[in-house]
């Protein structure tokens, strides 16, 4: 192997390891994720509300944070999700992808932290190679020691020109 093969293969190792420090780095910015919350969803206007225990752990090589719930809601009905959230090096944003055992399809999401106001941004992103219209919107607020939040949010499906709406506040606290 030639030395420029050695330094080329080098510097992809070097950048390799820069990229997957990044991506570990930025994640831990979300490190007051992790643990036990209960939450409750409400939406006012259906007078629906929502229970739900949440687990939330690193993966990964600590790359990924896994959110796994399991839901009750006023209607008795019984769900569960998990949400994946990663820092994307490249594109410079925090991601996130839903699975929902009562929803048929995957949904994914930017996510935007500013640390300074402890404001978590979540806006749902392209949904390539699907003809439905869904947006999803919304701001969760954590309170100063990082052991509570209130998510105001917004889901807009079905027909762009007039979406069904659904508005819900979700306030949780670790256990």
């Amino acid at each position: 192997m030639g030395k420029s093969c050695v330094a080329a293969l080098l510097l992809f190792t070097v950048l390799c390891i820069n990229a997957s420090n990044a991506q570990t780095s930025r994640i831990h910015e979300l490190s007051f994720l992790i643990g036990s919350w209960e939450v409750r969803e409400e939406n006012e206007a259906k007078t629906w509300w929502e229970e739900t225990d949440r687990t939330v752990i690193y993966i990964l090589d600590s790359t990924y944070i896994e959110l796994n719930s399991i839901a009750i809601s006023s209607s008795g009905k019984q769900r569960s999700y998990k949400w994946y959230i990663h820092y994307n090096s490249k594109s410079d944003q925090f991601e996130m992808v839903s699975i929902f055992s009562n929803w048929y399809k995957i949904q994914y999401d930017r996510l935007s932290w500013d640390a300074d106001s402890r404001r978590l941004t979540i806006l749902s992103g392209s949904d390539p190679g699907s003809d439905d219209y869904h947006e999803r919107k919304g701001e969760l607020q954590f309170n100063e020691d990082f052991s509570a939040y209130e998510w105001k949010g917004v889901n807009k499906s079905g027909n762009p020109d007039d979406p069904s709406i659904w508005e819900y506040t979700e306030r949780g606290r670790k256990k």
